[in-house]
């Protein structure tokens, strides 16, 4: 069912960017964004969604978490 959403400007151009990098048409790239979240497990709490990982996850260290805050993520 095609369904149309509205989205504020800066919203849409950022999606629109990262779609690109994807080399995704940006409704795809959209519909495989939703869907993940569809699929994921994920539990609203105070009105907070929380995603639960599953049992075999790797969990990050702060060490990783370091790292990804630190590196250029576009080279």
């Amino acid at each position: 069912m095609p369904t149309t959403i509205k989205l504020k400007d800066a919203l849409a151009e950022k999606i629109a960017v990262l779609a690109a990098q994807a080399g995704q048409p940006v409704e795809e790239f959209i519909e495989r964004l939703l869907q993940g979240l569809v699929d994921a497990d994920i539990e609203i709490r105070d009105g907070i969604p929380l995603f639960r990982m599953p049992p075999n996850s790797r969990t990050l260290t702060s060490a990783d978490v370091d790292r990804l805050l630190h590196s250029d993520l576009n080279s």
